[in-house]
């Protein structure tokens, strides 16, 4: 009887272990730029900053977790050599993983670092589209909008002397869709410190998958018949970070679009239908700031478009 009752407890453990790490969403595809990595490594991030950025935007989360039901637990892994960061959903317990091997890349700037977290975090909050079969974890382009959206521009824009610094260096082609899409001076330089991070990202993207580093005036032209759920291409990702910053449409922290539907149902025309109340979409007259088609295909009718300019 006690060695049944042992293997029990061992299947459970390991079917835990298993759905555990099915549903773990990262922000990179598996990869060996681990081996890159020391801890000697001359970098943007020391410990203290990584641990600084961390506490900085979870501060800001914790409460809107918490007000969904979920306990944010955010696990610091400095040592650690993984290039790569991941979220992950048992119970209550809504965990983010940051690893120093990320931090450490000469690629990471501190605010590259801090949309990594957020991220993370867009996974358990960002919505529709989700994983497919999958109740909690939105996908990686939906990661992407959510992490310049909403978080870079909840946990930045009241910084608006170092915000802006960055309007002497924008890039043109940046400065003029942030223009176009924000009327106000301080929503302009927030605009241009995400492009700024964004890139940042797109430069780790490009250390990974290479030759090509991605740049704004070069958006991504593939149109997908069917939403892509996993990483998108390098280029893609950073059309999708700049869409984030330049769509003006207002969030609400309280819903997780889609998700109250039902998994079976969380990717369907309805839950786009909501997650239309909260962000930009061609279908709702949007001409700017939508997800692009390198990785979106809209369930709902939209305007006939010639290009991927987001």
């Amino acid at each position: 009887c006690l060695n049944q009752k042992g293997e029990i407890v061992k299947l459970i453990l390991t079917m835990s272990l298993f759905f555990s790490a099915a549903v773990q969403a990262t922000i990179l595809p598996p990869n060996d730029l681990w081996k890159q990595d020391s801890l000697q490594i001359t970098a943007n991030l020391d410990e203290a900053k990584f641990n600084a950025i961390i506490d900085s935007v979870a501060k800001v989360y914790e409460p809107v977790v918490a007000a969904l039901g979920g306990t944010l637990v955010v696990e610091r892994k400095w040592t650690d050599p993984t290039v790569n960061a991941y979220a992950d959903q048992m119970g209550t317990t809504w965990s983010v993983a940051m690893f120093g091997g990320l931090a450490r890349r000469q690629e990471v700037t501190e605010d590259g670092f801090a949309l990594v977290v957020c991220h993370e975090l867009g996974h358990h909050l960002a919505g529709y589209p989700f994983y497919y079969g999958d109740d909690w974890a939105a996908s990686e382009g939906q990661a992407d909008l959510f992490a310049t959206q909403v978080c870079g521009r909840k946990i930045w824009s009241a910084d608006k002397e170092q915000n802006a610094t960055y309007r002497a260096s924008v890039n043109p082609y940046v400065k003029a869709k942030c223009d176009t899409a924000w009327t106000t001076v301080d929503d302009q330089n927030l605009c241009y410190r995400m492009s700024n991070a964004s890139q940042s990202l797109a430069n780790l993207l490009a250390a990974l998958a290479g030759p090509l580093v991605p740049k704004p005036e070069t958006p991504d032209v593939k149109v997908v018949t069917r939403t892509q759920e996993g990483h998108p291409a390098a280029q893609c990702r950073l059309d999708t970070y700049l869409a984030g910053s330049f769509c003006g449409k207002a969030y609400d922290e309280k819903v997780i679009p889609g998700k109250s539907l039902g998994m079976s149902n969380n990717n369907s025309a309805d839950a786009e239908k909501e997650s239309m109340n909260y962000s930009c979409y061609l279908a709702a007259g949007f001409q700017i700031g939508y997800r692009p088609n390198c990785w979106f295909k809209p369930l709902l009718t939209a305007p006939k478009f010639s290009s991927n300019e987001y």
